[in-house]
């Protein structure tokens, strides 16, 4: 008996529950009109559910998921900047909402990154939403999450700008925020120096803001999250890792986890970032000169300079890895960058052959190889100027017998020079009438004295 009433009774729950839903579904929408700077203003019909944040995306304007910028790569943060409200020009932080005659001002963006609800309505029938456009903006940069120009709304403060910047990066300097403050009527500045070290949190930094100021949040050099390096490629954990003041090359390739199934560490390269990225005056000055303008020790400097890798330190990462940091080891600076490529088997073939490509390495074969795997030459080849472009360090090589050709390498062979073999022949002969004249004169001279 009782097994036959809890059957009807959860029969009976179950009609109510879907007469229910069923009256949600056919519920008549809410009507609401989007005007001012929006991509398709006009008037959208939107369920009753329907917050602010909802009728901004009816028209089009694009309203990225933000999250913890630290998770995101590299790439992903570019399109965020580029298909964002961060990119794009409403003005999110003053939309008003007019309803009954009655309107209020709302800041989109501390919704959706601060998360205060209170700033993303429900929205009801005959509401009417105005966009802005954007007028003015603080710059936030430096050891910020999200470095950005932020809309200025009238009251905003230090620690709102900084926290709608996604808050201070982990090696961020709290004494030394600067803000630079453009002067009434000129041209300068003045720089307004705060420490925020003593604050127990971003809420608590009230210093006011004015529209286009400029804020640079300084970085801790003595942080022990203030220098790290990059690894890309073929291992197993790609990504940034901090590093201290004795972190060694083999310590960061444990912990990226070692080469990954197809990790070529033989030809891997650990770059010194400061290095690379330091300016080079001498390079500058001839990059700019023709060749008419150098010694033969310039161009010849110029041209090494152009084919190497700027700052590639010279070990063998294979080395570290297999000795377990017995050789091959130095100690890493802030900025370095590790890439290990995947393997690559192939040497390619390129200019004056019939198939030029890439062709499967195999050990002791020698260019002549790779050549007549590519169809052998053709027709409009350079006697004796084939060269041998390394893969390691990008020199051009001589072919020879005794020279080994490396996975990754290039056998290049050039075509002739598009040249007049009459002028040739003219100029030869204009400079062989001129070594005549000159030996009869000399010999005219001899004779007379």
């Amino acid at each position: 008996m009782k097994n036959k009433l809890f059957t009807i009774l959860f029969l009976l729950c179950a009609v109510y529950l879907g007469a229910q839903i069923s009256s949600l579904t056919n519920v008549v929408p809410i009507n609401v009109s989007v005007t001012g700077f929006v991509p398709n203003p006009g008037s959208y019909p939107l369920p009753v559910t329907a917050r602010l944040s909802d009728a901004i995306k009816a028209t089009e304007v694009t309203l990225p998921d933000v999250t913890d910028p630290l998770l995101l790569s590299v790439t992903e943060r570019k399109m965020l900047e580029q298909d964002s409200l961060y990119a794009n020009q409403q003005g999110l932080r003053k939309i008003k909402l007019t309803r009954s005659g009655d309107t209020q001002e709302y800041d989109l963006l501390r919704f959706m990154i601060l998360g205060e609800i209170e700033h993303n309505p429900l929205l009801k029938d005959g509401d009417l939403i105005w966009v802005p456009a954007k007028e003015s903006f603080v710059a936030v940069s430096g050891c910020v999450n999200m470095p950005s120009d932020i809309q200025f709304v009238e009251g905003d403060d230090l620690g709102l700008i900084l926290r709608l910047a996604q808050g201070l990066a982990p090696d961020a300097d709290r004494a030394q925020v600067l803000v630079y403050r453009a002067m009434s009527g000129t041209k300068d500045f003045d720089v307004l120096r705060q420490d925020i070290s003593s604050f127990a949190d971003l809420q608590s930094v009230t210093y006011p803001l004015q529209a286009r100021d400029r804020i640079i949040v300084g970085r801790d050099a003595n942080s022990p999250l203030a220098r790290k390096v990059k690894v890309e490629g073929a291992v197993n954990i790609p990504g940034e890792f901090w590093i201290g003041e004795n972190t060694r090359l083999y310590d960061i390739l444990k912990q990226c986890g070692g080469p990954s199934d197809k990790g070529d560490l033989s030809n891997a390269v650990l770059i010194n970032g400061p290095y690379s990225e330091k300016l080079n005056p001498d390079l500058e000055r001839l990059s700019v000169h023709g060749m008419t303008q150098m010694t033969p020790l310039e161009y010849s400097y110029l041209r090494n300079s152009m084919r190497q890798l700027k700052g590639k330190y010279s070990l063998d990462l294979k080395d570290t890895w297999e000795s377990e940091g017995e050789s091959s080891n130095p100690v890493l600076q802030d900025g370095d960058y590790i890439f290990v490529p995947e393997t690559f088997d192939f040497v390619a073939v390129s200019g004056q052959v019939l198939r030029p490509g890439l062709v499967p390495w195999e050990e002791g074969k020698s260019y002549k190889h790779y050549i007549e795997a590519c169809g052998g030459y053709t027709n409009n080849r350079t006697l004796g100027g084939i060269r041998i472009i390394r893969d390691s360090d990008g020199s051009w090589v001589k072919p020879g017998k005794k020279v080994p050709l490396c996975p990754g390498d290039m056998v290049f062979v050039p075509e002739k020079s598009d040249r007049d073999r009459w002028l040739d022949l003219k100029d030869v002969a204009l400079l062989a009438t001129q070594i005549l004249s000159i030996v009869m004169s000399v010999r005219i001279l001899v004779l007379n004295n």
